[in-house]
C-alpha cells in the first residue's frame, strides 16, 4: 500500500509533463505540396535509438508520405500518413495514424529540414490551444495569425537524423 502512495503521484506528474501536439478533426489544407525526395528514407530520433522511422511515398498520390515507426520491442510497425502544408513560407506537417478508424485526428508540427538534408526538426503546435475548427481555411488562418507568438509551439522539439 505504501508503494501505491508513492507511485500514484509520480504517475500523475508524468502524465502532466508529457505533452502531445494539438489535434484537430480537420487538416491545415488539402495536400498540394509535392513530395520532397530529401524526406524519404530512414530516420532515427536523436534522443534515442529505440525507434526508427521509414518514410516512403504513399501509393495513393504524389503529395502523401507513408511513415512506418519501427520499435525494437514492437513486432508490427505503427503506420502514419502525412503531408506538408505551407503557411507563409513555413512548412507544417499534417500527420495521422493510418488505421481503420473513420474518425481521424490530425497532429501538426512545424517541419524544418537542415541545409545538408540529414536532420529534421519537428516543433509541435502546443496542445494548450483550445479552439476547434470546422474548416481547414479557418485552421490555416489561425496558424498564420499566431505562429510567430511564443506560446504557439511546445518548447520541446523532436530531432531526427537520417540513417
Amino acid at each position: 500500500m505504501n508503494k501505491i502512495k508513492w507511485i500514484a503521484p509520480l504517475f500523475v506528474l508524468t502524465v502532466m509533463l508529457t505533452s502531445c501536439p494539438y489535434t484537430s478533426k480537420v487538416t491545415i489544407d488539402n495536400p498540394t505540396v509535392k513530395l520532397n525526395p530529401a524526406l524519404l528514407g530512414k530516420w532515427e530520433p536523436k534522443s534515442t535509438s529505440d525507434d526508427r522511422y521509414v518514410i516512403t511515398k504513399d501509393k495513393d498520390d504524389e503529395f502523401t508520405y507513408k511513415i512506418e515507426k519501427k520499435s525494437k520491442d514492437q513486432k508490427d510497425p505503427t503506420v502514419y500518413k502525412a503531408f506538408i502544408s505551407m503557411v507563409d513560407g513555413d512548412s507544417f506537417i499534417n500527420i495521422w495514424e493510418d488505421n481503420s478508424s473513420t474518425d481521424k485526428s490530425y497532429y501538426f508540427y512545424k517541419l524544418e529540414l537542415n541545409a545538408n538534408k540529414d536532420k529534421i526538426t519537428l516543433t509541435p503546435i502546443t496542445e494548450n490551444i483550445t479552439e476547434t475548427f470546422a474548416k481547414p481555411e479557418d485552421l490555416k488562418a489561425f496558424i498564420k495569425k499566431y505562429k510567430s507568438l511564443s506560446f504557439f509551439f511546445d518548447k520541446n522539439q523532436d530531432v531526427y537524423l537520417k540513417d
